[in-house]
């Protein structure tokens, strides 16, 4: 049971750095979007598609790794997990635990960090929307309303020229 207790610390703290180096990624992801560097956001784009692929690699090793030892300690299906483990364990295995909490702190500031960035992006999202509004107003050459049949009304200057026919 200990080689694999060892395995599984391993794996969660290659997931931890992996998490780690995802978080950075998009705090600097933040930066190349105010600079508007396409190339620099493309780039990072490619990495960060790399290491959720390792994650996902790890992550099943971890499922995997986490049955094995659920099972040796008599865990039905349910209690597959790290949290469930941990208590079951001697107390000099406590390093599996603490790995386990660094990494749900990590994923937790990826988290907030994913959510802070979706707002940024609705914000930029919003601001593009009104400037391409305020554009197009500008371009309409007069204020366009509609008649009570739904068609555009013409403005004064696009109207035929009344003509007075006086003699």
């Amino acid at each position: 049971m200990k080689p694999v207790i060892a395995e599984l610390i391993g794996v969660l703290e290659n997931e931890s750095l992996l998490v780690k180096e995802l978080v950075q990624l998009l705090q600097d992801d933040q930066q190349r979007i105010i600079k508007h560097d396409v190339d620099a956001l493309e780039n990072s784009n490619r990495r960060k598609e790399a290491l959720v692929l390792r994650f996902q690699s790890l992550e099943g090793s971890r499922l995997g790794l986490t049955q094995e030892l659920g099972a040796s300690l008599g865990l039905g299906n349910d209690d597959m997990r790290i949290s469930s483990i941990c208590p079951l364990l001697d107390p000099e295995d406590q390093e599996l635990e603490n790995a386990a909490e660094k990494l749900r702190a990590l994923v937790g500031s990826l988290q907030e960090l994913v959510a802070v960035g979706r707002g940024f992006l609705e914000q930029s999202i919003l601001g593009i929307r009104s400037l391409l509004g305020l554009i197009q107003s500008l371009r309409t050459p007069d204020p366009q309303t509609y008649t009570s049949k739904g068609q555009f009304e013409q403005s004064l200057q696009t109207q035929t020229p009344m003509v007075r026919r006086e003699v």
